[in-house]
């Protein structure tokens, strides 16, 4: 039997769990899924069948404030081979509301039936040589900077949302391989991550947005 691929039952494979979830983020903001309509379900160990029932019944409740909900395990590859099959049924034909979400480091870790059921998405992993030195120069240059020119970048970058998505993607980058070198990065990805998921999920002024995080940092 030849099972259909389903546009609403999604494997999100990324080493790198950071992007992953970004890229869930991603997801939600294009199909305008409010964060109250977005379950999550992990386990550090594995999910069995147990966690595979008690989500299901999830799946089956409608949105509170968006047109579609979400549901997202996390950590799938932890999935044992019952609780995938468990999942088949619903994978294969989901709530008309409902996306699901099958986060995981890679898509090997799943039964061939269940990615039949799925669109498969691979995040590669960005390696260091792909990073532009105007991002290093940036990174080095944005702490001597003076209120002036901060609201400067801030203004030139929030002309064009995709254009400020995509800066702050490329610094939070930058600044993830900064850290392996100096760990002291740590709390400036994570305010990068945040005026990220901000101007992803929400209609701030990416201006404002992108003004308060320059003059923090």
């Amino acid at each position: 039997m030849v099972y259909t691929v389903n546009m609403q039952s999604l494997i999100i494979a990324s080493k790198n769990k950071e992007d992953g979830e970004i890229h869930i983020q991603k997801i939600c903001a294009e199909n305008n899924i409010n964060s109250i309509d977005v379950t999550f379900a992990e386990s550090e160990k594995s999910l069995g069948i147990e966690e595979v029932r008690n989500l299901q019944k999830n799946i089956f409740l409608k949105p509170v404030r968006s047109p579609k909900k979400a549901v997202v395990l996390k950590n799938a590859e932890t999935l044992t081979v019952e609780a995938q099959n468990a999942l088949l049924k619903i994978l294969e034909e989901p709530p008309p509301d409902t996306i699901i979400i099958l986060s995981s480091l890679k898509k090997e870790a799943f039964l061939p039936t269940i990615i039949s059921r799925c669109k498969i998405i691979e995040i590669k992993v960005k390696s260091k040589d792909k990073i532009s030195d105007d991002y290093l120069n940036t990174l080095n240059s944005l702490k001597n900077y003076g209120a002036g020119e901060k609201l400067k970048l801030a203004q030139d970058l929030s002309k064009d949302k995709e254009i400020a998505l995509d800066f702050l993607e490329k610094m939070i980058l930058t600044l993830r391989i900064k850290m392996i070198e100096e760990t002291q990065y740590s709390k400036t990805i994570r305010s990068f991550q945040e005026t990220h998921t901000i101007l992803q999920t929400t209609n701030t002024n990416p201006r404002l947005a992108l003004e308060n995080l320059f003059l923090n940092y």
